[in-house]
């Protein structure tokens, strides 16, 4: 399998960057906004995210430990 599909809990701290729907801002639909989350793993991320009221996740994809502009 592609490691572009490869969805597996790494369990290692590192950035992820998020596609998704906030709903907090320009209700009610929301707005759709990337942005950079520290975590352990996706699953730590979609949990983080889902405490945070958003919806409609485009994807989370993992960084590694440098975000890409500094």
């Amino acid at each position: 399998m592609s490691k572009f599909f490869d969805y597996s809990d790494t369990e290692q701290p590192q950035w992820f960057q998020v596609k998704a729907r906030d709903t907090t801002i320009w209700k009610p639909k929301g707005r759709v906004i990337t942005f950079w989350l520290w975590g352990d793993s996706e699953q730590h991320i979609r949990e983080l995210l889902t405490k945070k009221q958003f919806k409609d996740i485009e994807w989370i994809k993992p960084i590694g430990n440098t975000l890409p502009f500094v």
